[in-house]
């Protein structure tokens, strides 16, 4: 994706927030979404920052899974899952991934278990294990079609490089 318009985007939301009299962090789903930006440009720059930001996206859902797990479980988990996976703690990111998709489908949220086996697929691609990739990737796109994001299906067929 275009993370570097995600961020911007972001930033303008955060501006716009500032004049308003409340902050609607629509249960965690803002949280969710940036931490998943800022998490995406730690991978791809390695500079310090996104890490922070992210951080600050985990803790808020942290408060949002402590009052309401059954809506901001699999974030959370998701979330743990890409900051392990940035860390390089392997066999924990792999099973925060699996307990993030586990989570979102018990809980349906099936757009969100369609991106955290998504974002499973990508970690398992690029830690050499194409057969869970494909598996991840294939179960992304069911979900997704089943969600109604044929779109998104179409980008996914179109820029899997397996």
């Amino acid at each position: 994706g275009d993370y570097e318009l995600a961020v911007t985007l972001v930033q303008k939301r955060q501006e716009m927030e500032k004049s308003t009299p409340s902050r609607n962090r629509h249960h965690g789903t803002t949280d969710f979404f940036e931490g998943l930006t800022f998490l995406a440009m730690a991978h791809q720059s390695n500079d310090r920052k996104w890490i922070l930001s992210a951080n600050i996206s985990i803790s808020a859902i942290e408060r949002f899974a402590k009052l309401c797990p059954f809506n901001s479980e699999h974030k959370l988990l998701l979330l743990q899952a890409e900051m392990k996976s940035r860390m390089g703690e392997v066999k924990e990111a792999s099973k925060h991934y699996e307990l993030a998709i586990s989570a979102a489908e018990r809980n349906e949220f099936i757009h969100e278990q369609a991106i955290a086996n998504e974002r499973a697929a990508d970690f398992f691609l690029r830690h050499n294990d194409p057969t869970r990739a494909a598996h991840h990737y294939g179960e992304a796109q069911v979900l997704f079609l089943k969600w109604g994001a044929q779109r998104k299906v179409d980008h996914l067929l179109m820029s899997i490089p397996l």
